[in-house]
Order: structure tokens, then C-alpha cells, then sequence
């Protein structure tokens, strides 16, 4: 599942859902494989109670994470860029190019 939709999830469960909702999210999450996540909206369910506020803050850490991803990546593609343009084959045209539209 996409960061987004998991955040955009969060946000939605925390202000009108219920614990019965979260812990559908978690076993979502759980079938797709991202344990770490879901064990996570698992926590946010105590004794059939929902605590908002750590499912609030559990997608902020999501969207946090993920522009952290996100920002690595453009730094990591720049850099590679940046070391193909040097030379003036077809790929150094390529990733000069790659590099202005980025």
C-alpha cells in the first residue's frame, strides 16, 4: 500500500473511525506484507479502544518517512546523473538532458 493512502487512511480513522476500522487497516497492511506497519496500527488499539492521537501520529511518521525516501532518492539520482554527464557520448547527452528536466 502507498504512504499516502496509509496516511491518508490514518487521518480518516482518526477523525470519524473507529477501532474495528484500524484494525481492518492493520490486517490490510498485514496482508500486504508490511508488518512493521501494521503491528504499528495494531498498537494504536488497546481493549477495543482506539487512541487518535498515536494513529495521527503514526501518519505523520509514515509521511515523514517517505519524503525522507523521497529526498533521498532525488539526491541519489542527481548524483548518478551528474556522474554520467562527464564525457560526450550518447549516454552523457542522455543524462544531461535527464538532468534538465529533473
Amino acid at each position: 500500500m502507498l504512504a499516502t493512502t496509509i496516511c491518508e487512511e490514518t487521518e480518516l480513522i482518526a477523525e470519524i473511525g473507529d477501532a474495528e476500522d484500524a484494525l481492518d487497516l492493520s490486517r490490510r497492511l498485514a496482508r500486504e506484507n508490511d508488518v512493521t506497519r501494521a503491528v504499528a496500527v495494531r498498537r494504536t488499539v488497546s481493549s477495543g479502544v482506539l487512541d487518535r492521537a498515536a494513529l495521527r501520529q503514526l501518519g505523520l511518521d509514515i509521511a515523514e518517512e517517505a519524503t525522507r525516501q523521497q529526498m533521498a532518492a532525488q539526491r541519489s539520482f542527481a548524483a548518478i546523473t551528474r556522474a554520467m554527464t562527464n564525457g560526450d557520448d550518447v549516454l552523457a547527452r542522455a543524462a544531461r538532458e535527464a538532468m534538465r528536466l529533473f
